[in-house]
């Protein structure tokens, strides 16, 4: 089991969250149309703000729908407010 480090993929991109958020986007759709789980590990991120959402998870909702990408996401090293912050997202997207 890979895990995905968010900030590695923040130091890619340079701290772009639209652009980092569209990493995790290609980074996730492969494995989540494998029927694998992406996991997310958010160690030493302190924030994720919309934009990175959009980009990333508003994505995979629009091609896989919203059960499927909640039932392949696995998230490691968050933080509550980060978690509540993510249900939050998923809750609200329409």
């Amino acid at each position: 089991m890979d895990r995905i480090l968010v900030k590695e993929i923040l130091a890619k991109v340079n701290g772009s969250y639209p652009d980092g958020g569209t990493m995790l986007f290609q980074l996730s759709q492969p494995l989540i149309e494998n029927n694998k789980d992406v996991c997310i590990d958010m160690a030493d991120v302190e924030t994720i703000p919309t934009l990175f959402m959009n980009t990333s998870f508003a994505q995979l909702i629009n091609k896989f729908g919203k059960k499927r990408v909640v039932s392949s996401l696995r998230f490691y090293n968050i933080t509550k407010v980060q978690l509540e912050r993510i249900k939050k997202y998923f809750s609200n997207f329409e």
